[in-house]
């Protein structure tokens, strides 16, 4: 007697467990390889630790195949088909209308500034941290309305700064920025991703140590000196009030360390953003006025990262800082 093939739904044979299993892991494994080097990239963003070299040992095989036999570029391919862009290079040119805005206590410098004219305008570069991502975009628009700025490019990089330069070495980048853009100014804005342990000579070593602050300083320090020698004005954004209590004492260390080396140099101004965000009592504030007496919402539900509202508070007070040391009216 001859027996039926075994049905699955709808009457199509079943597939043996073992081809089912073996289809499964090759669908895996392409998928895999096709996405190395994002996943790779996605390992190097966390923080120090044992789950971090677990998940780079795991990741860096796949990367190394996936570039070597150019499995990358159908996905890089498909991105440019889509006219995506990295997020590590976001440039954008809407205008948005304005709030109120608080001053800050600023530092400011004007020696040694060119006169600026539409026909020569003021080259400005925006780059950092994730607290770049609604501000450096705003800052775009409101200097663009200047008639007076040409922006070169707004950049940044998630779960990057000046603490792990092993994942981006922003000293280097900006090396690159100066002798490919050549901006007369440069703003930047870290502290979003830098309260994580530091390495120095291949030792790792905690947040808020005695090696850790040293240093983060003298990597603050060397940034503003890479850049004032090479002849640029910079901004350098202090962090704003966080909803957290353990991460505000962090951010004021790292304010602290932002203000205090800016001091030392002639072409470097610190814009101190806690003003521009604190509520009537003077501490954290989600909320705050604009024009209309509405209450707007400025901060995201992490309590750092800015939205479009409060990058564009924090917009307008940046370009006023950088026009007042340019005398652009």
């Amino acid at each position: 007697m001859d027996l039926e093939p075994e049905s699955g739904i709808g009457g199509g044979p079943v597939m043996p467990a073992g081809l089912a299993i073996f289809v499964t892991v090759a669908a895996m494994t392409i998928g895999l390889l096709l996405n190395g080097p994002d996943i790779l990239e996605t390992a190097l963003r966390q923080e120090a630790g044992w789950k971090r070299t677990l998940a780079v040992a795991a990741a860096e095989p796949f990367a190394a195949i996936s570039r070597t036999l150019f499995l990358d570029r159908p996905h890089e391919l498909f991105d440019l088909a889509l006219g995506r862009e990295p997020p590590a290079s976001i440039t954008t040119t809407t205008v948005v209308a304005p709030p109120t805005t608080t001053a800050p206590n600023i530092t400011t410098t004007t020696a040694g500034l060119r006169e600026v004219t539409a026909a020569d305008p003021l080259r400005l570069f925006i780059g950092g941290d994730s607290m770049v991502g609604q501000f450096g975009p705003m800052l775009q628009n409101e200097a663009l309305d200047t008639g007076l700025i040409e922006v070169t490019q707004v950049q940044y990089e998630f779960s990057s700064g000046l603490t792990r330069n092993d994942f981006l070495d922003w000293p280097s980048r900006l090396n690159d920025v100066v002798a490919e853009q050549d901006p007369d100014a440069i703003v930047l804005f870290f502290g979003g991703n830098d309260a994580q342990a530091i390495r120095v000579d291949g030792v790792w070593h905690d947040y808020g140590t005695d090696i850790w602050l040293s240093e983060y300083r003298r990597r603050v320090r060397e940034v503003m000196t890479q850049l004032t020698e090479a002849g640029r004005d910079v901004y350098w954004m202090g962090m704003p009030l966080v909803r957290s209590a353990e991460f505000q004492e962090k951010v004021d260390v790292m304010n602290h360390i932002y203000r205090s080396e800016a001091e030392a140099f002639d072409g470097v101004t610190f814009v101190d953003s806690y003003p521009v965000f604190a509520g009537s009592d003077g501490g954290f504030s989600e909320y705050l006025t604009d024009d209309n007496g509405d209450l707007v919402d400025m901060r995201l539900n992490d309590g750092v990262h800015l939205t479009t509202a409060g990058g564009i508070r924090l917009a307008k007070v940046t370009l006023e800082v950088i026009a007042a040391n340019w005398g652009l009216s």
